[in-house]
């Protein structure tokens, strides 16, 4: 008989017997498939060697499903060869596995695997389980319980899994016998589990119609505007799923993109001489005079005393307040730039645009994403950090996460938090060079308490934020090194004269700053005076929290790393109404609270002062020997040039 026609009938016969025989496990798993889209989860697809097609399958072919994280390690991959088969029986890998892709409580995890014996497939589902992750196994039940498991918990695929699926593949994953030689070939298993992989996308995607829901499909590459059509998806998902492909895209897509326009770094001329009315912030200097040499502040005082040479580049901005710049210690973005992307030229871009508003000096700063993604920010600001930029002087990293609460999430999301973990913590560190200055954690957290002594030892500010904590939680964070509250108010616990929470034993500390988002949206003016009264001007940070929408009109957007986010009369929120950090520019809070009362001297100590203090900088105040970063503005506080260590890098058009 032709051997191609015994292959036919033995492939037939399995997929019949799939079909017939594990429909309910089928619909099983696809129910909890669609549960977890509809909640907003990801399902992870794993395997080792050939299994590691399916997760490829799943992920890309025509039909698969979108919120699926296809697990590619190279460790494991036929790329790997023979290796990938003694890869996957070392023990103890599962850990890292769940770690470096950001596996999560509610996710849904799928585990291919024909003998399900080995040690990584095996722990990998007994670990996911632990953290309240739904384990769908799909693995041959004939050749497990034939063989001996090769894992130190002594298990099989199916004993560790909520769900299980038989491929129906007989032991040694071959099915025909060819006259003459002792070798049986022709594995069924990757054509068996394909096969349950698409069963499945199927079933989900019914069980979606059902309840009215569009199911979310990439859509194949051969499909005209597919290009076009998967961009949702990857705007929707980018941070959250560690599949290669997305990067890849992403990269050609930029190809394709217009250029942006090139920021010329300007001459630093021997010596600058500004005349206007000064704000050191503490004493006003009317009809002053600054001069900058070698990127100091050389001279303050009245204009009448100061003589110009032919060397001297003048700034006559008389009846113009000439003043510290500002510096933003917690900004995500603006005008377009995303501190979330992770590259160097969209942090040169960010420094830019901030310097445009009055900012001479910020900390990018990242959100709760994975720790790939996390790593990957940090080596851009340590790279960035070594370059001349056009712009704003980048002072290092803030990390705001991912150790939070989710009761208290804000924009964040939910899927990226974690528990606190030291390692990670010293990894991120290590790749940002040591220029992590800023990581906001919830103190209630277990484990939080070590990595807030660490982070002090090591000279990084551990700011308490998006946090439940208790009064007394907080306290403990604070003995233990926090000094700082991530925009009080927002994402924590409300004050209640029973229980004050962090914004009570906050306001009571003096060894405690504060920051405050002064749009007149997070936090109501009346309650930013009684911060101000209550922790005393020198304790009080201005941020602007703002997304790379800052500066944009009102709309709906959509940025990579953030879901839509819609602004209406500069309030961003996320389609639920909740508060999507903030389109606030520093020149715009200096001006609301000058509007809402207060000085101009006592808005720049918070908005550049107290900063610098926190950061152990020489900025932040007109003084001999400091950095010369200044910002002259108009009578309407309307930025009109700034200049970062005697540099202009920013000067408006008339």
């Amino acid at each position: 008989m032709d051997p191609l026609k015994i292959y036919l009938d033995n492939i037939e016969d399995i997929l019949k017997r799939i079909l017939i025989e594990e429909i309910n496990n089928i619909r099983q798993a696809a129910s909890v498939i669609a549960d977890a889209i509809i909640n907003d989860r990801l399902i992870h697809v794993f395997g080792t060697g050939h299994s590691m097609i399916l997760a490829e399958e799943m992920f890309l072919r025509a039909g698969g499903l979108v919120p699926v994280n296809a697990l590619l390690d190279k460790n494991f991959s036929i790329i790997s060869g023979i290796a990938s088969t003694i890869n996957e029986r070392t023990p103890n890998l599962a850990k890292k596995l769940l770690k470096k892709y950001n596996l999560q409580k509610g996710d849904i995890l799928i585990v291919a695997s024909v003998s399900g014996i080995n040690a990584v497939p095996v722990e990998l589902a007994y670990e996911a389980r632990k953290k309240g992750i739904k384990v769908i196994a799909i693995t041959s039940l004939e050749a497990s319980k034939r063989l001996t498991p090769r894992n130190p918990l002594g298990k099989r695929l199916f004993e560790v899994s909520d769900i299980v699926i038989d491929n129906k593949v007989p032991l040694g994953d071959a099915v025909v016998e060819l006259p003459g030689l002792e070798q049986r070939i022709a594995p069924a298993s990757t054509i068996a589990g394909v096969f349950i992989i698409n069963c499945l996308v199927i079933e989900t995607a019914r069980l979606l119609l059902e309840r009215n829901i569009k199911p979310p499909i990439w859509v194949s590459g051969n499909v005209p505007n597919s290009d076009k059509i998967n961009m949702q998806y990857v705007n929707k998902l980018i941070g959250r799923i560690a599949h290669l492909g997305i990067e890849a895209l992403l990269r050609e897509i930029k190809k394709e993109e217009k250029a942006p326009e090139k920021i010329s770094i300007s001459e630093k001329p021997k010596e600058i001489i500004i005349y206007g009315d000064l704000i050191t912030p503490y004493v006003i200097i009317r009809d002053g005079a600054v001069i900058i040499k070698n990127s100091k502040i050389a001279f303050i005082g009245a204009s009448e005393d100061v003589h110009s040479s032919k060397d001297s580049l003048v700034l006559d901005y008389s009846d113009h307040y000439v003043l510290p710049g500002f510096i933003d210690i917690h900004v995500h973005g603006c005008e377009g730039a995303n501190a979330f992307d992770g590259s160097v030229d969209s942090l040169k871009l960010m420094a830019y645009n901030l310097s445009k508003h009055g900012v001479t000096s910020f900390l990018p700063t990242a959100g709760t994403l994975p720790r790939e993604t996390l790593l990957k920010i940090a080596s851009a600001v340590k790279e960035a950090t070594k370059q001349e930029i056009a712009g704003a002087k980048i002072l290092g990293l803030n990390i705001e996460g991912p150790f939070l609460n989710p009761k208290k999430k804000g924009a964040m999301i939910v899927g990226f938090m974690r528990k606190p973990d030291i390692d990670e913590v010293k990894e991120i560190y290590n790749a940002s060079g040591g220029y992590l200055r800023i990581m906001t954690i919830a103190p209630e957290l277990e484990g939080a308490l070590e990595v807030i002594r660490w982070l002090s030892l090591h000279d990084v500010i551990p700011s308490i934020g998006h946090s439940n904590a208790t009064y007394e939680e907080a306290t403990k964070g604070f003995d233990c090194g926090a000094r700082l509250v991530t925009h009080l108010f927002n994402a924590m616990r409300g004050f209640h004269h029973r229980d004050p929470g962090i914004i009570g034993a906050a306001l009571s500390r003096e060894d405690v700053s504060v920051e405050l988002i002064t749009d007149g949206i997070h936090v109501d003016r009346s309650a930013i005076k009684f911060t101000i009264s209550a922790k005393g001007l020198d304790n009080v940070l201005i941020v602007s929290d703002a997304t790379p929408l800052a500066g944009f009109p009102d709309g709906e957007y959509v940025f990579p790393g953030f879901p839509k986010i819609t602004i209406r009369n500069k309030k961003a929120t996320l389609p639920d109404g909740t508060l999507a950090g903030s389109t606030l520019t520093l020149d715009e809070a200096l001006r609301n609270l000058v509007k809402w009362g207060l000085s101009i001297k006592e808005a720049i100590r918070m908005l550049s002062t107290n900063q610098a203090k926190l950061l152990g900088l020489k900025k932040g105040i007109l003084r001999v020997g400091y950095d010369a970063d200044i910002v002259i503005l108009n009578k309407d506080l309307e930025p009109l040039v700034t200049i970062v260590e005697g540099r202009i890098v920013y000067k408006r058009k008339s």
